[in-house]
């Protein structure tokens, strides 16, 4: 059995924008591909997703992201400087606000948007590997 059968779209959406190292931004529209292409098998065309209905879906994403750094399988952090590999994981406090702020969900044409980081730990990769048979 793999893990990633046992996670729900919402979870699986997260998880792959953590193992590309991308944005809580890509969440959302990550999961609007992955459900569009369930529903109809075409993933060449990308969400049509507004950020009114995007804004509608961030209270639910933020508590699945809440639940995946609560199980320690990623990390979000915020990079201030072009060494984003050096950033801490957001704390408590800077993750509940990260994840209450529209500006970490979704994407601006101006740039004005947040640049919080979601990637996976080795407990992620760990308990994959297991599960996968590979470890």
């Amino acid at each position: 059995m793999q893990v990633w059968d046992e996670l729900t779209l919402e979870q699986y959406a997260v998880m792959i924008t953590a193992i590309e190292e991308a944005y809580l931004c890509d969440v959302i529209e990550e999961y609007r591909t992955r459900l569009h292409w369930a529903e109809t098998g075409d993933v060449s065309h990308p969400s049509n997703l507004d950020d009114a209905g995007k804004r509608q879906l961030i209270p639910h994403f933020a508590a699945v992201v809440a639940d995946l750094v609560e199980r320690g399988w990623i990390e979000l952090t915020e990079p201030t400087t072009d060494r984003w590999n050096e950033a801490e994981p957001l704390t408590r406090a800077e993750l509940r606000d990260a994840l209450q702020d529209p500006a970490s969900w979704i994407r601006t044409l101006d740039g004005t948007h947040r640049m919080v980081m979601v990637t996976y730990t080795d407990v992620w990769d760990r308990l994959a590997r297991r599960m996968d048979g590979a470890g």
